[in-house]
């Protein structure tokens, strides 16, 4: 019996800390730019929280409304995402971004594809990306200009969410 429980124990703490742990999703654009996203579990001392209460309608996480979970604490956070193209790596602003990729695949074929992009030169890019959980859908679309990267759209308005369902690439460069 002793044995049973000490193993029952072992798989529970295995499972608990790969609940603990980053989740990391690694593909290639169609447009041959690498894009790496780790979401990291939700710990509220990283955090200045407030609201997230019975009584209080909206949360808010560093002073904003939290993208993907506004009526409750999130479970997770997006914690980084970077893109590469042809040896030049850049980060994307990811602040604000909660319960927002999990274990989703990149794309479910003839239906959605949640992140899309290309990069003119190695300088200057676009990218957009598609974030949802049970909850909440919001996007996010960033711009490379020159080497500095700077996201431009940060929004869960169901109009640019539904336009990037049907676009999840930018237009092309002008």
């Amino acid at each position: 019996m002793k044995k049973t429980s000490a193993i029952v124990m072992l798989i529970c703490s295995i499972a608990s800390a790969s609940a603990l742990a980053d989740t990391e999703a690694v593909f290639t654009l169609p447009s041959g730019v690498k894009v790496k996203i780790i979401e990291a579990p939700f710990k509220k001392k990283l955090f200045k929280v407030s609201g997230c209460t019975e009584n209080s309608a909206i949360c808010r996480i560093n002073g904003h409304v939290p993208f993907g979970s506004a009526l409750e604490l999130p479970k997770t956070y997006v914690k980084s995402i970077s893109v590469s193209y042809q040896g030049r790596s850049y980060f994307l602003n990811a602040s604000d971004m909660y319960d927002a990729w999990g274990e989703r695949p990149l794309e479910v074929k003839g239906a959605v594809r949640y992140f899309g992009g290309k990069c003119a030169d190695v300088k200057n890019c676009q990218f957009r990306g598609l974030f949802s959980d049970a909850a909440g859908s919001f996007v996010a679309e960033w711009q490379i200009v020159n080497g500095l990267s700077n996201r431009t759209v940060l929004t869960d308005s169901n109009d640019v969410v539904n336009l990037f369902m049907q676009h999840i690439d930018p237009p092309e460069f002008e």
